[in-house]
């Protein structure tokens, strides 16, 4: 580099500095300087117009939007991303398409999906990089070393300790519903409510083991509640619902909906569902005003053993059967949910009081003491979903959209050479069964 490059990769590092978060978590400081035949054309940072905008985005797009930027060459603190949330485009993919000449780079990202991939996308597109000299990149790196420290952390995960634990027992129900999202949200974005609800349907058909009896090598039954909740949340994301707790309190104001009585009434609820009388939506408001309503995971659980007491003796077959019947009406309010979303606000909350109800009859068949209602399930949460994904260990998963775990427990009960669509499959191609299916005019 000549002096005048030290001078264009000084100047990206001090505009670095100015770098704004938008939010509570670390995140990198990055400057960017334009330069096209010696000459600065601008220069920017990240954040620098607000709401977490990358330095690359607020230079080429709103600075440099309507100037001619081909063959210049680009000096970046941070090496350009290559994957954002939609619809926001990697930085390395903008510069590709304003056909920058040149990136030099002040240091690769630590973060491992993407640390090296964008520098090589650059190349791909026959754009020349190189990067600061040590000195300058050793600043860089000194300048971010908390960035770097944070995305170590975030691959190291953390593990389900008992201080984690401890720590998260009190953990607000709307609080598990963000922290749960937030680890699988990236992951699931590109799924819609169907295919996350058939996962859900796939975890309470685990969850059956409870109810029968049935012993699987490696699989914890009551486990499966924890994850059921889970995937629960998830699907209430996938719809946006702004809060489970606002949602299940709209319907169950420590009452149930249809008797109103604080200890359900079978008798009184028989006779108001064969007249088909739902809930009355506005006595259930009032019902729920002036009221403390729960707030860790476990005081839900408990609420729910008030309204609808366990016994000793009762069946998790028919537990199980009134819980796959919310999940069959759950599923018709995710089928009409673009008609009416209101739907799926009643039917999601009756899907959990189920599960509550599971986790309930499961600590009165074990004799749990009251004073230990919803710890048990609290645990449970805490040990499956340590405010990271267990399987990559990362804080925001990163793993394949079908774990190969998952592939390999079910390769047993494919059929040999049949799951194809080769002439020896069962299955037909699309345009086969296109023409198969397909009406034509005769």
């Amino acid at each position: 580099m000549n002096d005048d490059e030290i001078g264009f990769a000084r100047r990206a590092i001090e505009e670095a500095r100015k770098s704004k978060s938008e939010d509570h978590r670390v995140h990198p400081l990055v400057g960017v300087v334009v330069v096209k035949d010696g000459v600065v054309m601008d220069s920017g940072y990240r954040g620098e117009r607000g709401d977490g905008d990358h330095a690359e985005y607020t230079v080429l797009e709103e600075k440099l939007r309507d100037q001619a930027v081909a063959g210049a060459t680009v000096y970046t603190t941070l090496e350009p991303c290559t994957t954002r949330n939609h619809p926001k485009m990697p930085c390395a993919e903008r510069l590709v398409e304003r056909k920058v000449g040149r990136v030099v780079i002040g240091m690769l990202d630590p973060n491992p999906a993407i640390r090296g991939n964008g520098q090589r996308r650059l190349r791909e597109a026959n754009i020349v990089t190189d990067f600061f000299l040590p000195d300058l990149m050793s600043e860089v790196e000194e300048l971010n070393r908390e960035f770097t420290r944070a995305q170590r952390r975030q691959q190291e995960g953390r593990s389900a300790d008992r201080q984690f634990i401890e720590a998260h027992l009190g953990r607000p129900l709307d609080e598990w519903y963000r922290a749960i999202n937030i680890v699988y949200w990236n992951r699931n974005f590109y799924r819609d409510a169907s295919a996350i609800l058939a996962h859900l349907a796939e975890v309470i058909g685990g969850l059956s083991c409870v109810a029968s009896g049935k012993k699987k090598s490696g699989v914890d039954p009551e486990g499966y509640v924890a994850k059921a909740l889970a995937w629960w949340m998830t699907l209430c994301g996938k719809a946006g619902v702004k809060s489970v707790e606002d949602m299940i309190w709209d319907k169950f104001p420590a009452r149930c909906p249809y008797c109103q009585e604080e200890k359900h009434d079978p008798d009184e609820c028989l006779q108001r569902k064969a007249a088909h009388l739902g809930p009355v939506w506005e006595v259930l408001a009032e019902l729920g005003k002036n009221r403390d309503r729960p707030k860790r995971l476990g005081d839900w659980q408990v609420m729910f053993s008030r309204i609808y007491p366990a016994q000793q003796t009762e069946s998790l077959g028919a537990t199980f059967a009134r819980l796959t019947e919310e999940l069959g009406e759950l599923a018709e309010a995710v089928r009409v949910f673009s008609a009416e979303p209101g739907y799926f606000l009643s039917e999601a909350a009756d899907v959990f009081a189920w599960l509550m109800h599971v986790q309930n009859v499961i600590d009165s068949n074990k004799a749990t003491p009251k004073k230990d209602r919803g710890r048990g399930l609290e645990v449970s949460v805490c040990r499956a979903y340590p405010d990271c994904c267990t399987d990559c260990g990362k804080k925001v998963c990163s793993c394949p959209p079908i774990l190969a775990s998952t592939i390999g427990r079910i390769a047993h009960e494919v059929p040999s050479g049949r799951g194809s669509f080769g002439e020896t499959g069962r299955f037909f191609t699309p345009d086969k069964a296109s023409r198969f299916f397909g009406y034509t005019a005769e």
